[in-house]
């Protein structure tokens, strides 16, 4: 084995060797070696943001929402130079955002900043939400218990130190993404209550605001997922994934036309048609780039359909379902016919479906799939016995699968196999 000297000489030997061939040897040995140094602007950027830690500030990062460190670098005005944006409370435990711009000799100096509003910063976000290229910044920010603020705001000209607030809205959470088509990103702000919730599209190109409202379905408790996407023709759409209490799950889908937010989904009941058991979330499971959305079937299978503008569903795919056991799973192949489940339990240690296809007058009956679910003692060891393949893991079970036939592959199973999830987290796909 050779000395760790010895292999750090080699190590340098070779660097040597090949920064010669290139022209490119002009570090010393103690800088081959040399750490990474942290740059100038953002050991001065840190000098700033200390100042105001000195002052009796603190260090408070978003508490949600894809950006969540306490400092952030964005290009806000498009000029290819990144802002600082520091996010702080104060001596007051008041929730700030300090923005810092760089000079022309590359030193940043404090902008603007932003004094906010409850206990934090629930979220932030950057979009260009007005068309004129330059980002605003958005910030939902946290009061008491579900109480939140929205603000919007401009940072103005790079030569004076203003911003404007163009948007103050209460509300419960936030998507921004491009609903009306223009190439514009749009707001759009949820406000879920006890009694009707509501769904607000705010379109600020080219000016101030102009709001659209549409109704939630009723009755709904708890939003678990939000995703901007399309439906089956192309059309932009919002898909809003909501707990109807104890009874399951509802999506309420949502488009603009000429500007106006409508809920295709709502039925003159004042709901979703899209009632199924909780878990399952509308996904693009035929790569279409839609999203689908499952409805109940018979017993234990569902129907997963795709929307039109004006809220027709199409049946494209069936599943079968097992909410006991966590799973569900695209029917394809031979487990398109007409098909018998059939479900085994060992309490406490595995339970199985067997898929059985009916005969007919010229084809016997015949199992073609078991899908099994170990759980307890040594489950992954028991999962990979008896010619099955495993599909999936969590932190309580192991899901493995065994072909009866070979009118299925491997393949065919694992990309059609889905775990039912408790929560999704918010935000875009």
């Amino acid at each position: 084995m050779k000395s760790p000297a010895k292999h750090a000489a080699a190590l340098f030997l070779a660097v040597f060797i090949v920064a010669s061939l290139t022209g490119c040897m002009t570090a010393s040995v103690d800088e081959l070696y040399s750490l990474p140094q942290v740059s100038e602007e953002y050991v001065q950027l840190q000098d700033l943001v200390n100042q105001r830690v000195d002052a009796g500030s603190s260090y408070a990062a978003p508490t949600g929402g894809r950006n969540r460190q306490s400092i952030q670098l964005r290009d806000l005005d498009a000029d290819g130079v990144a802002e600082a944006l520091a996010f702080l409370v104060d001596e007051t435990r008041t929730p700030t955002v300090c923005v810092y711009r760089q000079d022309d000799g590359g030193d940043y100096y404090p902008f603007v900043i932003i004094t906010g509003y409850g206990s934090a910063v629930a979220s932030v976000d950057y979009a260009d939400l007005t068309g004129d290229g330059a980002a605003e910044l958005i910030i939902l920010w946290q009061g008491l218990g579900d109480i939140r603020l929205l603000t919007v705001h401009s940072l103005g000209d790079p030569e004076r130190a203003d911003q404007r607030e163009l948007l103050s809205v209460d509300c419960t959470d936030l998507l921004v993404c491009d609903l009306t088509g223009d190439g514009v990103d749009d707001l759009l702000a949820l406000h879920i209550t006890d009694g009707q919730s509501a769904l607000d599209l705010y379109d600020m190109n080219g000016g101030s605001p102009a709001r659209s409202s549409a109704d939630f379905s009723g009755g709904i408790t708890t939003v678990v997922r939000t995703a901007a996407s399309h439906l089956a023709d192309g059309t932009a759409a919002v898909f809003v994934d909501s707990e109807l209490g104890s009874d399951g799950l509802v999506t309420d889908v949502f488009t603009a036309a000429d500007g106006q937010l409508r809920n295709i989904t709502m039925t003159p009941l004042g709901r979703s048609n899209t009632l199924r058991p909780n878990g399952l979330y509308a996904m693009d499971l035929n790569d279409d780039g839609a999203l689908e959305l499952p409805m109940g079937g018979e017993g234990d299978t569902l129907q997963w359909y795709g929307l039109d503008p004006a809220g027709g569903m199409t049946p494209l795919l069936t599943s079968y379902y097992s909410g006991s056991d966590g799973w569900y799973m695209v029917l394809t192949g031979a487990l398109t016919g007409d098909l018998i489940p059939e479900r085994t339990i060992v309490p406490g240690e595995e339970s199985s479906v067997v898929f059985t296809v009916a005969g007919d007058e010229t084809t016997p009956q015949r199992s073609v799939l078991v899908i099994s679910c170990f759980t307890g003692e040594n489950r992954l060891d028991r999962a990979v016995g008896g010619g099955r393949f495993l599909l999936q893991q969590t932190d309580s079970a192991v899901y493995a699968a065994q072909l009866l036939t070979d009118e299925l592959t491997e393949q065919d199973i694992r990309e059609n196999f889905y775990l039912l999830y408790a929560e999704w987290q918010t935000g875009d796909l």
